[in-house]
């Protein structure tokens, strides 16, 4: 399973031109963006971590390939949300569906696992024997 680095290269496919030009006028010394983008980066690994089928690669800002799109859907709000800017129902809707598909993720509830399973741990002993007495069981 290929993993992506989740950063500020993203903030291009989750917005439109018009608003990354908005946001980068937003931008500040005190830029919010990488923390939220880390921030996010652990919700999603915590979220496989939990899974328990698929280990964990990388550094802590990398998330699977496959959870790019819930990954932009929830960073376009967040950074909306904080920078006050008017976030659309559709927005709202996506990122409520990609929130669900990470606690799906998280329960077991939704299969995601890469090609490789992790070990579990496999538990041996004798067998037990029940026999009868030799003497039918009377003293």
């Amino acid at each position: 399973m290929e993993w992506i680095e989740l950063d500020e290269r993203l903030l291009p496919e989750a917005f439109q031109d018009r608003e990354c030009s908005d946001l980068l006028a937003l931008r500040s010394s005190a830029d919010p963006v990488p923390g939220i983008c880390q921030g996010l980066a652990a919700r999603i690994r915590a979220a496989v971590q939990a899974n328990g089928r698929c280990m964990l690669v990388g550094g802590e800002s990398c998330i699977p390939q496959a959870l790019r799109a819930e990954a932009v859907a929830i960073l376009r709000v967040k950074i909306l949300v904080r920078f006050n800017l008017t976030v659309s129902e559709d927005r709202r809707n996506e990122a409520q569906r990609a929130e669900e598909r990470l606690d799906a993720i998280a329960r077991g509830a939704m299969p995601f696992a890469d090609g490789t399973p992790q070990a579990r741990p496999a538990y041996y002993g004798r067998k037990r024997h029940r026999r009868q007495p030799m003497n039918g069981g009377i003293m």
